[in-house]
């Protein structure tokens, strides 16, 4: 380890105690987790079996790949990339560095949708994921509403090798048509337009000037373009109301995951594109997270 002896013989146990200090050190949060995450992803266990075998002593090549591990997280290289994975709603999803991290907050976004589904008594629904990454918001969605049918789009390639692997992993790919389309471009036309239930987006909605003040492990790790327009923050949502009334089938939903203090401003994109019965879903923190109106 970086500051350890060498000489020692470490144990699973001693390994995170001695972890846990030097990640609280480092001004890492949730250390112990952390530790325990990365040690289990090293030794390919489950981070329950380490409970069970506090004193196995660690050979040298696994202490070698936990290190490799432990130097990536105490330069503030997020976690989930470092163990390759996140979860979101209940399943593991692939992630890189090409694809925004899921985020609890944007599970929001999944209950708004199946909430309308319900409500309304929607048999399969057609929907269009727009700015898909990872694509845990479509394949989640596939998932949990029998029948649905999904169109997801995103302008990265790499991003969409990353959501085609993972819907293959949660056995739903059938159901759902990874496109690669930039909706600001006004020459890209939606495919199936006019034929959707649900437009649903995670879209970049962070102005420039919060981008700035961002942790470095945000900045400096996850892709800006799935974070912020560089401009206000209203971009993509300002596109998303003038594309949703030719989108979207008569009746049909856009739901949208908006920034804090930016309920306001896109409750006035939707009104003013047509919108109706315009609504909110609330974050766990009592942030207006989500909105949704239909046309």
């Amino acid at each position: 380890m970086a500051t350890a002896d060498t000489e020692k013989q470490w144990t699973i146990l001693s390994l995170i105690r001695w972890s846990e200090e030097y990640l609280t050190e480092k001004g890492i949060d949730s250390p112990r987790l952390n530790a325990e995450l990365m040690l289990a992803s090293a030794l390919g266990y489950k981070r329950i079996d380490l409970y069970t075998r506090f004193d196995k002593p660690l050979v040298r090549e696994e202490l070698d790949r936990y290190k490799a591990l432990f130097v990536r997280r105490i330069k503030k290289e997020p976690l989930q990339y470092i163990l390759g994975h996140a979860d979101f709603y209940g399943r593991r999803f692939s992630v890189c560095p090409d694809v925004l991290i899921p985020r609890p907050e944007t599970e929001h976004l999944i209950e708004a949708t199946i909430e309308i589904v319900k409500e309304n008594d929607i048999q399969s629904p057609g929907i269009l994921d727009i700015g898909t990454g990872s694509g845990c918001i479509a394949i989640t969605l596939a998932a949990e509403i029998e029948g649905a049918v999904i169109t997801a789009l995103d302008v990265s390639d790499r991003a969409l090798k990353c959501a085609d692997e993972n819907a293959a992993r949660h056995a739903v790919g059938d159901r759902i048509n990874f496109k690669k389309i930039n909706i600001l471009d006004p020459y890209n036309a939606i495919p199936d337009s006019g034929s959707y239930d649900f437009i649903v987006s995670n879209p970049p909605y962070i102005p420039l000037r919060e981008w700035e003040k961002l942790p470095d492990e945000i900045k400096a790790h996850e892709p800006k373009y799935a974070l912020t327009d560089e401009r206000d923050g209203l971009s993509f949502l300002r596109r998303l109301t003038e594309l949703a009334p030719a989108t979207l089938k008569p009746g049909g939903w856009l739901i949208c995951e908006i920034g804090y203090g930016q309920f306001d401003e896109v409750r006035e994109l939707f009104d003013t594109s047509g919108a109706r019965d315009i609504k909110h879903w609330y974050d766990l923190a009592g942030i207006k997270r989500t909105i949704g109106g239909h046309w």
